[in-house]
């Protein structure tokens, strides 16, 4: 009897790890993956089964970034998609645009989809837009859709996005991560951050932890631009 016992609890010992194993992509908007889900761009972030999406609404259109729950930038030009804006004063559809990839730079691939569209007159509370996004790589999901409430980013939030070809002269004149104080490219590739018109570059998404706790250090109305201030920081490296 006591090794029949010891059996079924060595058997369920293995049924939860093999469950919890198993759990782990599925359920990655309820653990441990939401906070690589957190927002790069001062937009609002949405889980789904195999992807998280974050949708930043501005008032002269929207973007949606597609990424995996492992946090790697899904190619959006293979995407297309349907954005449908709902009133709070009424649960039937609103008004409707398809979405398509965003112009990218020379040689890199579109990091989203969008559309152009004046949205000053959508109200700021109560409003909410449904997403359909179609052409996704996972087999298991292809076609995602998700909700979120709507609400334009504020100039006051934090941009975080990979530097492009029209970055290269602001980064050779920072050469510096102001966080890291290492070259902008030790860490493959230079990141640009902005808020409102004021922005800088980092060597890695590691050091954005910092500028977001410390915003007005390096990004405040008194900060210098990269170019003004890649002297000092490159005296420090």
């Amino acid at each position: 009897m006591y090794e029949t016992w010891k059996k079924a609890l060595a058997m369920l010992g293995v049924g939860l790890t093999l469950g919890l194993g198993s759990a782990g992509p599925s359920r990655a908007h309820d653990g441990q993956e939401h906070k690589h889900g957190a927002p790069l761009h001062g937009g609002k972030v949405a889980m789904t089964q195999e992807y998280h999406f974050e949708v930043v609404c501005a008032k002269d259109g929207l973007k949606v970034y597609s990424r995996t729950h492992e946090d790697k930038p899904i190619d959006a030009s293979r995407l297309t998609g349907i954005a449908t804006f709902y009133h709070p004063n009424s649960p039937k559809p609103w008004f409707e645009r398809k979405l398509a990839a965003s112009a990218a730079s020379p040689g890199q691939a579109a990091s989203s989809i969008g559309t152009t569209i004046d949205l000053s007159k959508v109200p700021s509370t109560g409003a909410k837009v449904e997403f359909k996004v179609e052409g996704l790589p996972e087999a298991s999901e292809p076609t995602a859709t998700f909700t979120v409430p709507f609400s334009l980013a504020s100039s006051g939030q934090i941009v975080f996005a990979k530097a492009t070809k029209a970055d290269e002269k602001a980064i050779a004149a920072q050469k510096v991560c102001p966080v890291s104080k290492e070259d902008l490219f030790s860490m493959g590739g230079p990141m640009k951050v902005s808020r409102g018109d004021k922005s800088t570059f980092i060597c890695c998404k590691g050091c954005l932890k910092e500028i977001q706790a410390n915003p007005d250090r390096f990004l405040g109305a008194t900060a210098a631009t990269p170019g003004a201030r890649a002297g000092h920081e490159h005296q420090h490296h």
